[in-house]
């Protein structure tokens, strides 16, 4: 037993002075950190030791410590932003740990703010601050207030002239502060390399009551996904810090215990929040309710129950309208459009087959949701049955409307034959109306007239052009004979068929012939003394003429006209009527002629066309 205790006391003894030594051996650094100018401890400053290349970082009170160094000189470095970097030297002995008390000098910042502290209290919602660039270049700076959802600023980010200063202003949502005191800390940062500041916020809310929320009707229901829907009616104070949905196929009142899914929406600003919700079962009952989570406590709203069960669309076709000879409109109304709703909608159809698929003729129609539409379809062959079908492709399966017939029919243009205008002896206006332009419709249009035939055709005398407009049309013709009766008929082309109006007759003028009259010499010249005594002397004359040709029609008047031009009118002359018609002589007495003139006299016969057509110009002289 002695033995033993000799052993161990022997054993302490060793590892005492063993310890001792160890301490002999070795040195340590102990120091701390403080700032140049106000001497307070600085935290968080990263402090390097070389050589060894150890570092550690400055505690709360701005202290630190290296063990177990070698006894020697060595370089402590000091780094942090917002300070300048600083270098010290330090002997290290052994045996006795080395104090250092270090200083380091803050960079003088470019960015400035007036105060340092808002502060809100119990009724403010706005308050600024003022940023001052007191540098010597532009500066540009952002404005963060971290994830506080009741604090917001203006602006947010802007450049700020060297020696100029901005206002801030800062608003608060009261109405999203928890209860008591609120804290905050706006961080104006450099993005230039200006510098940052803080402005710490304070602001004191009032009591509110419990977080309130409801669940509101599903949504886009499919019979694979739903959107859920719920509303924030109380937001609560302290501020609720997660809101969501639970739902359950099984249970009728879901919580976040028994739930199939737990789906989170995102905690903003605005009350109402929806998450959509997939890979749910066809023809499922479930049962949701939205949540939030208050001071980890989690207040459900309202259960609402929804059915993914399948809903197929409906379509039916109509009766189809404006139908021609080569187009028609196809009409239908979606009764249902079904869920999930229809995709696509159209209509097919077909020359034979009474049930006509997309495999026939298929024409798509833009658009979606319950309701009528329609499509006009052109290039439809005549007369021909066709068959249609309207349809809607519903997560792609063809569901059809039922078949709808008809038969496209051409409808006849419709030509009528007008009076005939401007008829004279050999060239008439022959006039028609087209009053319908069929289906399709007519391309040439014109006239057929004959002298013989009292129903004319094409065959006959003809005159056409290419037309297809509505409305009244005439062509002037020429080369007839006079004195006919002649027979006409407008007329259209229409799919190479001749469309004829009815029959109008008229009569060509007879041929005119231009009566024919000549002047005979004068006779029965004599001097006559008007006055007597020889001073005034008048002469006085027979005019003679002879009317060759009365013409055809006949003339209407003759006579004489005389005057001092070689080829005296009416319109320039002194004019002699003479009574009578026919053809032969007449003449007529002429007093009243002046002395020593010269005179020109031509017989005349008025035209029945109201022309005047004169004979040969005889002169006579009173010397």
């Amino acid at each position: 037993m002695k033995k033993i205790v000799t052993i161990l006391v022997l054993f302490l003894f060793f590892y005492s002075c063993s310890e001792n030594v160890e301490e002999l051996l070795t040195g340590s650094i102990n120091g701390s950190v403080s700032d140049r100018t106000t001497g307070e401890p600085v935290p968080v400053v990263n402090v390097s030791l070389l050589p060894g290349g150890e570092s550690t970082v400055t505690g709360s009170d701005g202290s630190f410590s290296f063990e177990n160094l070698d006894a020697g000189q060595y370089v402590v470095t000091l780094q942090k932003d917002g300070y300048e970097p600083a270098k010290e030297n330090i002997v290290v002995d052994l045996g006795e740990p080395t104090m250092a008390h270090l200083l380091i000098e803050r960079i003088p910042a470019s960015l400035t703010v007036d105060k340092t502290l808002l502060d809100f209290g119990e009724s403010l919602s706005t308050l600024s601050f003022t940023i001052v660039n007191t540098g010597y270049s532009d500066l540009a700076y952002k404005v963060e207030t971290g994830d506080c959802l009741w604090l917001s600023v203006d602006p947010e980010t802007d450049v700020l002239g060297y020696g100029k200063t901005a206002t801030v202003v800062v608003e608060i949502d009261r109405n999203l502060l928890a209860s008591g005191e609120n804290t905050a800390m706006i961080v104006v940062r450099s993005t230039s390399g200006g510098g940052n500041v803080e402005v710490e916020v304070t602001a004191i809310g009032e009591y509110k009551a419990i977080s309130s929320l409801v669940t509101r009707e599903v949504s886009d229901i499919t019979d694979k996904t739903a959107v859920l829907n719920g509303e924030i009616t109380n937001v609560g104070a302290p501020a609720y810090t997660e809101r969501g949905f639970v739902y359950s196929a099984e249970e009728t009142q879901p919580v976040l215990e028994n739930t199939l899914r737990r789906l989170t929406a995102p905690v903003t600003k605005e009350n109402k929040f929806s998450v959509r919700l997939e890979d749910l079962s066809a023809s499922e009952m479930y049962y949701v309710r939205a949540y939030l989570v208050q001071n980890e406590e989690v207040v459900y709203g309202n259960v609402v129950s929804f059915s993914t069960t399948k809903q197929a669309a409906e379509v039916s076709t109509s009766a189809v309208t404006e139908i021609s000879a080569t187009s028609a409109t196809f009409n239908a109304n979606v009764i249902n459009e079904g869920i999930p709703a229809y995709a696509e909608r159209g209509f097919c159809y077909s020359l034979g087959h009474t049930n006509p698929t997309v495999a026939d003729n298929r024409l798509n129609v833009p658009g979606t949701g319950a309701g009528s539409y329609s499509l006009t379809v052109d290039g439809l062959s005549y007369p021909v049955q066709y068959y249609v079908r309207a349809f809607v492709v519903q997560d792609d399966e063809i569901i059809y409307g039922n078949t709808v017939s008809f038969v496209t029919q051409n409808e006849p243009v419709v030509v009528t034959t007008s009076s005939v205008t401007r008829i004279e002896g050999t060239s008439a206006r022959l006039n028609g109306i087209i009053e319908r332009q069929g289906e399709p419709p007519y391309n040439e249009r014109g006239f057929c007239y004959s002298s013989s035939n009292p129903m004319p055709t094409i065959s006959d005398h003809h005159v056409s052009r290419f037309a297809s407009n509505k409305g009244n049309f005439y062509e002037d013709v020429d080369g007839l004979e006079a004195g006919a009766t002649y027979f006409v008929r407008a007329f259209a082309v229409q799919d190479e068929h001749v469309v004829y109006g009815d029959v109008v007759a008229f009569d060509t003028e007879e041929a005119q012939i231009e009566p024919v009259v000549q002047t005979d010499a004068v006779t029965g010249l004599e001097r006559i003394d008007r006055f007597g005594g020889g001073f005034f002397y008048e002469w006085k004359a027979t005019f003679n003429g002879t009317v060759i040709d009365a013409g055809s029609p006949a003339y209407v008047e003759r006579g004489f006209v005389y005057g001092n031009y070689s080829d005296p009118t009416v319109g320039n002359g002194t004019k002699i009527a003479v009574p009578g018609r026919g053809e032969g002589s007449f003449s007529a007495s002429a007093g009243g002629l002046g002395d020593m003139q010269t005179y020109y006299v031509r017989a005349y016969v008025k035209a029945a066309s109201g022309e005047y057509v004169y004979g040969n110009s005889v002169g006579i002289s009173t010397f």
